[in-house]
């Protein structure tokens, strides 16, 4: 798989804008996904967290200004770079968008060139993690992959028991009406009614009541539950740092570079340690292959690897 593509957000209620900003950068090979207000940013953002966000500032439901803050209130989106685009250009307004949290700010009309530049010096001036502290830590990174994708294939049995199904048979039965009918239904596994679950989309997400553990189990396309993604992994090792488990070095890792999870990802695929994720069983299609996107497994290699550490 080559290398990740580069991720912008982009949120006006102007379609014309937001088509504009997407051409510009498609252009320069990003990867962009559009809103039209403020609350659709936190859909997104469920999912993948981007390298780059911009916003309006004015619009209905919910400003760009109340957007920040929000993602300000939150570890996981705290670091997200924000440019805000907008209209409002008097002194008291730049002013104001900084102090609200703003890294960039770049006022309408805009040339393509503003908007790469703009992007790309808010960029440089974030904290890059370096190739030493790179490869100190891509064996705990590893090793937090490979503990992520045993938690979540453990989770899938205990799920499949509750209805007496092996777990691959579990995760290809009626997946899609099970989605349709199961979303946002949430329990306990009757066997270990401490593990709750709610339904989420194409996966489940669980919390161990007593010990606060979290993880998230990737039921979609594919039949895999050991699969993982960028969001997934650095969710899992928050978590266990929080809980004062394990990781607690690639933690602050992750908090100090905000390209940290991304560059850890690249540097293990390029080291042959990680391999998108492909459809498991008979069930296994092209088709299958490719609605699997962003996933991974850890690789024969990643295992051995982590069999001699």
């Amino acid at each position: 798989m080559a290398v990740t593509q580069r991720t912008a957000l982009v949120v006006d209620d102007e379609p014309d804008i937001v088509r504009i900003v997407k051409t510009m950068l498609e252009g320069e090979g990003y990867e962009v996904w559009c809103a039209n207000d403020g609350v659709e940013v936190f859909g997104f953002l469920d999912e993948r967290i981007p390298d780059i966000l911009i916003i309006d500032r004015m619009m209905p439901g919910m400003n760009g200004l109340e957007v920040i803050r929000r993602l300000k209130e939150s570890p996981k989106t705290s670091s997200i770079p924000v440019i805000m685009l907008t209209s409002m250009d008097k002194f008291d307004d730049v002013t104001e968008g900084y102090r609200g949290g703003a890294d960039g700010y770049l006022t309408k009309p805009f040339s393509k060139k503003q908007i790469i530049n703009g992007i790309n010096l808010v960029l440089s001036s974030r904290q890059t993690i370096q190739e030493d502290e790179l490869k100190a830590h891509a064996l705990p990174f590893l090793r937090a992959c490979g503990k992520l994708s045993k938690r979540t294939e453990e989770l899938a049995e205990w799920f499949a028991a509750e209805e007496g199904l092996a777990p691959h048979a579990w995760l290809y039965q009626w997946l899609e009406t099970r989605v349709e009918t199961d979303e946002n239904q949430v329990g306990s596994l009757k066997k270990l009614p401490e593990w709750e679950y709610c339904f989420s989309g194409w996966g489940v997400d669980f919390l161990n009541s007593k010990t606060g553990e979290q993880a998230e189990l990737a039921i979609g396309p594919g039949g895999r539950s050991d699969s993982f993604d960028e969001w997934r992994i650095q969710c899992y090792i928050q978590n266990e740092a929080k809980r004062r488990v394990d990781f607690i070095d690639l933690n602050a890792l992750i908090e100090k570079y905000s390209d940290a999870i991304r560059m850890l990802m690249e540097h293990l695929a390029r080291a042959g340690w990680i391999e998108p994720a492909q459809a498991q069983g008979d069930h296994g299609t092209p088709e299958l292959d490719a609605q699997l996107g962003d996933r991974w497994v850890v690789s024969a290699k990643g295992a051995q690897a982590l069999g001699q550490s």
